[in-house]
């Protein structure tokens, strides 16, 4: 893939707006259906159902924080903010059934072209230079699945998902155009910190609502703690280190578009699915946590949260040329769990996954605060 060059800007504004984190409500009520969906029907097809919702539903996101990341914020852009936040409501309500029924699909394809035609203008007033770029290409991928809605009913999640997927492909493909733009590296990282909140707070509501008004005994008593303390590892393996590391790599990286296109947008697709791995396999440990989960629905918490650890070993390569053993040994311990769940009641699954966070948190910080260094592997010469 290309390297590119990229301008960076500092003298925009630092913190998000509460005009964009109204949006991001929007966005964590499309986290939950999705989720919601899974935690039903736990499964290979319905998880390649779940991504095929979220994948848009992330990239229009993403397309959103690029379009006013690096610029001030005044009437106009809050009514283009607001607007989006309309069309991604008609995607997050229609989310559940969008591949199962045409008038849900119709409602998801029409808001996500609608929200792409927001984009599309935000992105030309902002751009001096008018020609083809990923965030102008999403404009194609939304007529595409707007026009797969009229296939017959077995062929539409075929049209879908060659829609999604090249989608996704786009910013490898067009990756030379991300040079024309912007990027305020003091906002990005927060918005894109935030999004990860809403996701780890998917696992917080998803337990807290099955538990809600149920009689809980000390077995799940234990099974809700053991969720909080998951969820209190992840977010301490992203905001005690990451987060900090994206900030400084848009300073420091010769090519910032890469930190873009590879950290943001790619990397944190991963972190955000794992979180959501995690929030529903949490959820369906608690209810039953003397259970022994069936088949795939046992390895869900495990592999989100492998999926999660071993993320970072992707990005912080991509952003300094290597990757933390810590991190690398932890997820592939996250595998092994994930291996053995289908045979252990899933209170054993869930405090052994909550114990590896611990570990990976805890060595990282002793190592850190000895002042010793992290051992690294894959170092790029």
């Amino acid at each position: 893939m290309a390297e590119v060059t990229a301008r960076t800007r500092v003298d925009v504004r630092d913190r998000a707006t509460w005009t964009e984190l109204f949006y991001d409500l929007v966005l964590a009520f499309g986290v939950s259906q999705v989720a919601h969906v899974l935690a039903l029907h736990p499964g290979w097809s319905q998880l390649g159902s779940c991504l095929l919702v979220l994948v848009p539903l992330w990239w229009a996101w993403v397309d959103v924080v690029m379009a006013m990341n690096a610029v001030h914020e005044t009437n106009m852009q809050r009514v283009f903010l607001l607007l989006a936040g309309l069309a991604t409501y008609g995607m997050c309500m229609s989310a559940q059934h969008a591949l199962e029924t045409r008038s849900e699909a119709l409602l998801y394809a029409g808001s996500y072209l609608a929200l792409r035609l927001l984009i599309g203008e935000a992105i030309r007033r902002e751009c001096a230079v008018y020609t083809i770029h990923p965030y102008r290409a999403g404009l194609a991928f939304a007529l595409a699945l707007f026009g797969v809605t009229a296939l017959p009913d077995q062929m539409r999640t075929a049209g879908w998902a060659i829609a999604v997927v090249a989608e996704i492909l786009a910013p490898l493909v067009l990756s030379g155009h991300l040079r024309q733009l912007a990027f305020g590296v003091n906002h990005l990282p927060e918005r894109f910190g935030l999004f990860i909140i809403i996701a780890l707070g998917e696992n917080v509501v998803s337990v807290g609502a099955w538990v809600g008004g149920r009689h809980l005994g000390p077995t799940e008593l234990a099974a809700v703690a053991l969720a909080f303390l998951t969820g209190c590892g992840l977010w301490w393996l992203y905001f005690h280190l990451a987060a900090s590391a994206v900030a400084h790599a848009l300073r420091s990286h010769p090519t910032p578009a890469v930190v873009v296109r590879d950290v943001l947008s790619y990397g944190h697709l991963a972190l955000v699915s794992g979180l959501l791995l995690v929030a529903v396999g949490a959820e369906r440990i608690v209810a039953a946590p003397t259970a022994t989960p069936y088949r795939m629905a046992a390895g869900l918490l495990p592999v989100g949260a492998a999926l999660f650890t071993l993320t970072f070993c992707y990005t912080r390569r991509r952003m300094f040329g290597a990757a933390s053993v810590t991190r690398f040994a932890g997820g592939l311990a996250l595998l092994g769990l994930a291996l053995a769940a289908p045979l252990v009641p899933g209170l054993v699954t869930l405090g052994a996954v909550a114990f590896v966070l611990v570990a990976v948190n805890g060595l990282e910080h002793w190592l850190l605060t000895g002042g010793r260094h992290v051992p690294l592997i894959f170092v790029r010469r």
